[in-house]
């Protein structure tokens, strides 16, 4: 098989290593793998083996210099050519099967080509989503329930105007001739596969063509020559306790990254840091006894021995650190964080620190303003989940079902392909 991956790659790198993990699987396989991607992340998919047959310019949705409603709107020429790259991509490979990530501006290659794309999509996006974008509300309250309610339709209807008449517009600049009119036509001409778990994004209701896979990793990372190998990890605790710092590519702010690690001095625990593609390891303190900076770091074995994990409430983030029972303190910078962060705290599993009303959750701007309490909240949970047990044991209890129901996704999601499509 010819397999052309799609992963958004215009902001963070998590789709990118989602599709990492399963392009392994398949080249296991000796099938062909290639990618798309934007200028930015050309070098970075190339340096891992992986032939990049079209590029475009960036379309970053976590653009800290326009956090506007009208980001499609403005960005139209950019979303046109990132559309027509994938699409020409999937001609040039003659490939079987396209694999996106996340997909949620629809299956332009299909609709332009034929060719089948496999989405790889959080559960949030979905229009079946027991929770609402955002705000979650996915618990089984009156409470909840009742605000579901009431709010669902204004979800359903500033979709179309704000996101879904935008695609629709893309789609007709490049001669893409459909009858969507909703969220859920949008999704309906691929099978979307949920790299998470059923009981952390609830659905109402799945269809024959959605199902969950389980949280998906890529262990290159863990691979990275140098010094922090589990014995390294180990010594450079000791008997304190240890605290993981990671905001993957969510965060181009260094101030952001300067106020917290100013407050993280307040906590009596060793620091790992993993800065992650944007900024210079220059630019930042030098390693300490108690602090450790990295760009990159193996993020599962770091998991694994840490205490207390802190990132941005990434879905692949948030996974990584509760797949290994660890309690988790969440700095949203995006909506899409915003709904996972939330979620930690309904499930007792970690602390969200920036939490936006109900009445700001649809800014964008919103998520990315830094005030001068974000720090001291971050201490204050940290400390909390270090001195409060139900925290650490609500993780590892939730772990052991998760792993139980999933113990294998990037098999689980490569022998879907194989059945669906052949190939094996």
């Amino acid at each position: 098989m010819n397999i052309l991956f799609t992963p958004i790659t215009s902001s963070s790198i998590a789709h990118i290593i989602r599709s990492f993990a399963l392009a392994e699987e398949f080249e296991k396989d000796n099938h062909k793998v290639f990618f798309t991607s934007c200028l930015l992340k050309k070098d970075f998919i190339q340096s891992k083996g992986y032939e990049v047959v079209e590029t475009y310019h960036p379309f970053n949705l976590n653009d800290e210099e326009d956090q506007s409603v009208n980001y499609l709107s403005s960005h139209k020429k950019e979303m046109v050519d990132w559309f027509k790259a994938e699409i020409n991509a999937s001609e040039k490979v003659g490939a079987d099967v396209v694999i996106s990530s996340p997909a949620f501006f629809g299956s332009h290659v299909t609709l332009a080509t034929g060719i089948p794309t496999v989405s790889l999509m959080n559960g949030q996006y979905l229009p079946s989503s027991k929770g609402l974008m955002g705000l979650s509300l996915a618990k089984d309250t009156l409470k909840n329930a009742l605000l579901r309610s009431l709010l669902r339709p204004i979800f359903k209807k500033e979709f179309i105007k704000k996101y879904l008449s935008e695609v629709l517009d893309v789609y007709r600049l490049i001669g893409i001739e459909n009858n969507i009119k909703t969220q859920e036509d949008l999704y309906s001409q691929m099978p979307i596969l949920i790299p998470g778990d059923e009981e952390f994004e609830p659905q109402r209701y799945l269809d024959e063509k959605t199902k969950f896979v389980g949280p998906l990793f890529w262990n290159g990372f863990e691979r990275i020559d140098g010094n922090l190998t589990e014995e390294a990890i180990k010594e450079f605790k000791g008997n304190d306790k240890l605290i993981f710092l990671t905001f993957g590519g969510s965060v181009f702010n260094k101030e952001v990254y300067d106020r917290i690690l100013k407050g993280m001095e307040e906590v009596e625990a060793k620091v790992i840091v993993a800065l992650g593609p944007n900024f210079d390891r220059k630019s930042f303190p030098d390693d300490s006894e108690r602090l450790m900076i990295r760009n990159f770091v193996p993020g599962l074995r770091v998991s694994k021995l840490s205490d207390v994990i802190v990132n941005t409430g990434s879905q692949g983030a948030i996974m990584q650190a509760l797949c290994n029972g660890k309690p988790v303190v969440a700095f949203p910078v995006g909506i899409d964080q915003a709904y996972f962060a939330n979620r930690l705290e309904e499930m007792g599993v970690g602390i969200n620190v920036n939490k936006i009303r109900i009445t700001g959750f649809s800014k964008r701007e919103s998520y990315q303003f830094v005030d001068n309490s974000i720090p001291e909240n971050m201490v204050k949970a940290v400390l909390r989940i270090l001195k409060e047990s139900k925290y650490s044991d609500s993780a590892r209890e939730y772990s052991e079902r998760l792993l139980r129901r999933h113990p294998d996704p990037a098999r689980e999601i490569v022998d879907f392909i194989y059945k669906n499509y052949g190939g094996k």
